[in-house]
């Protein structure tokens, strides 16, 4: 299989950040491998020690490449190719002294730890660094004298490994000097990656702030709007939202004999009660995939069939009432005082749309929405007081007693229904 060298090791999961790492990792080991080779080709003066040197630093760059394939992890490629990559470092260094930039990578990887594997688990290679620095010298003048027919060459005609006339000992004013370097840059890409984190982090909860922000007002959105409507208004901020809607079902809601009551409590028990009352009529229409229009005071108003079109609108109006009824004789066994309400539906045409540019507000208009307000106005505590259209389209499913033509502003006598129950 051929490896594309520039991505060798990137994963699916990879961002961005990641891949340049593992592509800048690439590109050392093989700037590394090109070091190598030419000291093994272009220093025919070399010994075969040191080639031998060279061909383990050849061997170990293509493995790394290989590891970064086969793992996929930076964090692996630098556990497995640094420390062999010192090992060898040091055995160049004590075989040539300070030669040939053998110590560069004690320079370079305290600090490239610092990128790969993080601040925190970095501190371990800059420790090592600085005491292979610190200690260097010392160990120069410990080292025995050897030879080895291995290390000879032209400028070492004995062999000799640690005293040879082309090796330059490591005095200790340059072993400290060493040290220094190591420290310098390793502080400077530590202090540097220590701030890149904090703004990271920074970034990171500023970016759950605003999410949650954004989360928050989307919930706000939609608890104003129905979430079709929320979703129109997001794509389409300035256009006009009204609809036409063919057939729908409203229904009107009063709490009976409430200011009188509210007379009595003070303005937090008022406004406890109320949300108590409608706390549970917005379980329903929840529960019946109902839209809440609006509360006016002790007014309740929900609809079916808007803003998206459904069958069952009449239905579904039909049962959130019943339940109604069913909440409302509950709370009054909680309460030890009967609390009821004047329920009127209606079914037929009207104009749905969001009105205001600040405070958002979605709301229904026509004869439709008037008829079921009128019809609740005139209707009986704890009935359900329904149109001949709403009727008619529930006849089959839903009990009815006639109640007879009343007469309604606007409409005249017509004849009115209660809904007592559901067949069955």
């Amino acid at each position: 299989m051929s490896l594309d060298f520039l991505r060798i090791g990137y994963a699916a999961d990879d961002d961005l950040a990641t891949r340049r790492l593992k592509s800048v990792l690439t590109i050392i080991i093989l700037v590394i491998m090109a070091m190598s080779l030419s000291f093994f080709f272009f220093e025919p003066d070399r010994s075969v020690l040191l080639r031998s040197f060279d061909i383990a630093a050849l061997g170990t760059e293509v493995a790394a490449l290989v590891v970064l394939h086969v793992s996929r992890s930076a964090k692996t490629l630098f556990y497995f190719f640094c420390p062999m990559l010192m090992f060898i470092q040091f055995g160049f260094t004590l075989l040539n002294g300070n030669r040939e930039g053998d110590i560069l990578p004690f320079i370079v990887i305290p600090a490239a730890a610092v990128v790969v594997l993080g601040p925190d688990r970095s501190r371990a290679w800059f420790a090592v660094s600085m005491v292979v620095m610190l200690l260097l010298p010392f160990i120069e003048v410990a080292l025995p004298e050897f030879t080895m027919a291995a290390h000879q060459t032209v400028l070492n005609p004995t062999g000799s490994l640690f005293d040879s006339s082309y090796r330059r000992p490591i005095e200790i004013g340059e072993g400290l000097a060493m040290a220094i370097g190591v420290f310098f840059v390793y502080f400077l890409t530590y202090s540097g990656y220590k701030q890149l984190e904090n703004a990271n982090a920074l970034i990171r909860v500023q970016k759950e702030q605003i999410e949650q922000e954004h989360a928050r007002a989307e919930q706000l959105l939609e608890n104003i709007l129905p979430h079709s409507i929320a979703e129109r208004l997001k794509r389409e901020p300035e256009k006009i939202i009204a609809d036409d809607l063919l057939q729908i079902t409203v229904l009107f809601a009063d709490i009976v004999g409430f200011t009188p009551r509210a007379s009595k409590m003070s303005a937090p028990e008022t406004v406890a009660f109320l949300n108590g009352v409608f706390s549970r009529f917005d379980k329903l229409a929840d529960q019946f995939g109902l839209e809440k229009i609006k509360t006016i005071g002790d007014a309740y108003m929900v609809a079916g069939g808007l803003p998206e079109p459904r069958a069952d609108h009449a239905s579904s109006v039909a049962n959130m009432a019943l339940g109604m009824l069913v909440v409302m004789n509950a709370l009054s066994k909680e309460l030890h005082d009967e609390v009821t309400v004047r329920i009127g539906i209606h079914t037929g045409p009207a104009v749905a749309g969001v009105i205001g540019t600040r405070k958002f507000f979605y709301d229904v208009w026509g004869d439709t929405v008037n008829l079921a307000s009128r019809l609740e106005a005139q209707g009986k505590p704890g009935r359900i007081q329904v149109s001949e259209e709403t009727r008619r389209i529930l006849a089959d499913t839903y009990t009815f007693e006639a109640r007879g033509p009343i007469g309604l502003k606007g409409k005249g006598e017509i004849d009115v229904y209660f809904l007592t129950g559901k067949i069955g």
